[in-house]
């Protein structure tokens, strides 16, 4: 499993500088910041005892097993895999010292496990779904065999028939696609993707399937050339199509399931509406009762004039593009450029068709209602950012663009990417100065947004703002930032008239916002 953290401000740290604007809100915040630094901090004096009792106990192998595990375990920044494997029970046939010290570090575990449970929910409450996700990975990071955290991030028990047998083997934590997938005899394959068992040895061998037969790898590929002959990447949550190789698009399969996993832990709160999210944590309810969404298709062509062919009619005549999500086929486009080194491309394209795509449904009972009221014709349709906020559209795209992926783990936000620091040159350096007040900022629609003679410098301060609203003072506005593009993307049908108003959402004035925000860009650019 992936460690699913943001850099740049620890988790566990409890910044206590003060804000002029100390709301209610705001210190509750900190409030229960600082419980759950209690409660790790807690667990750190509970592991120093069982390492004091190893060595008391001349356990040296023990004590430096505790010693790395601590340091995994109480630093959520660091590369630190969670365990899919589910603990065996600790072996009797082990010497009892052994024993005990295994069943002290367990106990300490699962109590701290639990009293950090206890605390997600009263901060879910509390109206901090991002903070109380947060600590929902904690507590699996914890104790990883905590059965209704690893449920409410959508994990099922799975225990493999192929494993029974092992000594060691308590069974494995997956998501019920998985779990369905093995249980039809099929294995993740890295370079394959999900194949039957039986057919690895022909893979190894060169051999590909073709329309019931199998051909060699070199045929296989000159067939799928045409791109009509593509090959087809099937995953949990996306069907990627691509002529370049299968194991390219393997790779990029895998690169967006983690990213959609990022986003489906860290923004739950977007994807479900607040009762849904106090329903799964208090009743730990499974992501896989909801409804099965179809796949989300994306197109990977080997060449540029291929890309350029499928998207010439959507963009406008003469712009060059390097990846497109267009909303009215519900598709993203890319193509294999050489020119262009990451993937940044790659997520800022899928964070709008997964937001889009996700709330799909609510945005069409919207539009009609909107429809209906304006005294319009059908068809109805809804438009993002139409009227007002365009830039967190945008901005929240831009900020993804520096998610990473390195050795399986994930890190998001390095204010050393090149929007976040063109954002900060643009404060802190006069011959780069470039602000627009929030307020006229946060009111530009659409039109006037992308035919702005500033655009550059606007995409530029949306994903300032967007990194600003992610990590200023510990998360203090990620949740609000969340609901406004809840707000966007899953309009009230009620309300469908209204524009939403990130001050009114986070009860913080624009002026104190252009405050904040200046200041948190003087932070970034200080080495």
């Amino acid at each position: 499993m992936l460690v699913l953290s943001l850099i740049v401000f620890s988790l566990l740290a409890v910044n206590r500088t003060s804000v002029a604007d100390d709301s209610t809100r705001d210190r509750r915040h900190r409030q229960l910041l600082e419980k759950r630094y209690e409660i790790l901090e807690s667990l750190q004096r509970d592991l120093k005892s069982v390492r004091t009792w190893c060595i008391e106990h001349e356990l040296p192998d023990a004590d430096a097993e505790v010693a790395e595990l601590t340091q995994g375990i109480l630093a959520p920044d660091a590369d630190f895999a969670l365990p899919k494997l589910v603990t065996p029970p600790v072996s009797k046939a082990l010497p009892i010292e052994e024993q005990q010290w295994q069943l002290q570090l367990r106990h300490h575990r699962e109590e701290r496990a639990k009293e950090l449970y206890t605390l997600a929910r009263s901060t879910l409450r509390a109206g901090f779904p991002s903070l109380a996700f947060g600590m929902i990975g904690d507590v699996i990071r914890i104790d990883p065999d905590h059965k209704y955290a690893r449920s409410v991030l959508g994990s099922q028990l799975f225990a493999d028939p192929a494993s029974k047998d092992e000594l060691d083997y308590a069974g494995e934590w997956v998501s019920q696609f998985e779990k369905e997938k093995r249980s039809k005899g099929n294995v993740y394959h890295p370079s394959y993707g999900w194949i039957l068992a039986a057919d690895v040895d022909r893979y190894d061998e060169g051999m590909r399937p073709w329309k019931g037969n199998w051909i060699s790898i070199e045929k296989d590929a000159e067939l799928r050339r045409n791109f009509a002959n593509g090959w087809v990447i099937e995953s949990e949550n996306f069907k990627v199509k691509t002529n370049v190789s299968l194991e390219v698009g393997v790779q990029m399969s895998q690169r967006l399931e983690i990213f959609n996993a990022w986003l489906q832990q860290n923004f739950a709160a977007f994807f479900d509406t607040p009762q849904t999210l106090q329903d799964r944590i208090e009743a730990a309810s499974l992501r896989s009762s909801k409804r099965k969404k179809k796949p989300l298709e994306v197109y990977y062509y080997a060449t540029r004039e291929e890309y350029q062919k499928q998207v010439e009619d959507k963009v406008p005549p003469n712009l060059e593009t390097n990846g497109l999500y267009w909303e009215d086929d519900q598709r993203s486009y890319f193509f294999d450029n050489p020119d262009k080194i990451g993937f940044s491309i790659l997520y800022h394209e899928a964070t709008h068709q997964i937001l889009d795509m996700a709330t799909r449904d609510a945005q069409n009972i919207a539009a009609r209602a909107r429809g209906l009221k304006l005294k319009q014709r059908p068809p109805y349709k809804w438009k993002l950012g139409e009227n007002s906020n365009f830039w967190v559209l945008e901005g929240i795209a831009c900020y993804f663009e520096s998610f990473e992926i390195e050795n399986g783990h994930v890190s998001v936000g390095d204010p050393a990417y090149v929007r976040f620091d063109t954002a900060c040159q643009r404060i802190v350096n006069p011959g780069d100065a470039f602000f627009m007040p929030s307020q006229t900022f946060m009111r530009l629609g659409k039109q006037d947004f992308q035919y702005h003679p500033q655009l550059g410098p606007l995409y530029t301060q949306g994903a300032g703002f967007a990194h600003f609203l992610m990590h200023f003072e510990d998360g203090l506005y990620r949740d609000d930032l969340i609901t406004l593009l809840s707000e966007i993307y899953r309009p009230d049908p009620a309300d469908a008239l209204n524009e939403p108003s990130l001050p009114e959402i986070s009860g913080v004035s624009f002026d104190m916002f252009d405050r904040q925000y200046h200041s948190h860009m003087q932070s970034l650019s200080k080495p």
